[in-house]
């Protein structure tokens, strides 16, 4: 296992038109309780489109997009207790929170099961890691996130179907929060 970061490539936006243009990137080292993912999936959604045409407030350029990933795991922390190198996972549009995981900084919306408030909250593009990190969407090779964040998809769905379905975490985590 590589902790190291990784060559990524991917497609981004470089401005408001919404052309994509190649980009490489590297990711951030592999956390202990990261996954890191080869995406084969990842669908198209409203929210990219705003977050690219600055609908939402400015974009964090150059800005890869996709919150709809579909990918086997290739690489686990060795904190990862759900996921395991082989794995067919989803990632919806949250990558990280705090989780309470420094005990000197205790996080009320983390404790109360609410992460998706957490004031540390990464989202899966256009957001910072604690670490100043920038995180970078599906629209790429591979990608890095918290393995709470990754879940298995069952054998019975293909993965066409499957990417645009994780939009309805995202509604439904917004209706029942």
């Amino acid at each position: 296992m590589s902790a190291a970061p990784r060559t990524v490539n991917a497609y981004a936006a470089f401005d408001s038109t919404g052309e994509y243009k190649p980009l490489q990137y590297q990711t951030r080292p592999l956390g202990d309780e990261d996954v890191e993912i080869k995406i084969s999936h990842c669908a198209i959604c409203g929210t990219d489109l705003h977050t690219i045409d600055g609908g939402w407030g400015p974009a964090p350029y150059p800005c890869v997009v996709g919150h709809e990933i579909i990918g086997e795991v290739t690489l686990a922390g060795p904190s990862v207790k759900n996921l395991a190198v082989g794995d067919r996972v989803g990632v919806g549009a949250q990558v990280w929170a705090c989780l309470n995981r420094d005990p000197n900084d205790k996080c009320r919306d983390c404790e109360d099961g609410e992460d998706a408030v957490c004031d540390q909250v990464v989202w899966t593009y256009s957001s910072t890691y604690k670490d100043g990190a920038k995180s970078y969407g599906g629209y790429a090779d591979y990608v890095r996130v918290d393995s709470n964040y990754a879940f298995k998809i069952p054998e019975t769905l293909p993965s066409d179907v499957a990417a645009p379905l994780l939009y309805i975490d995202l509604i439904c985590s917004g209706l029942n929060g």
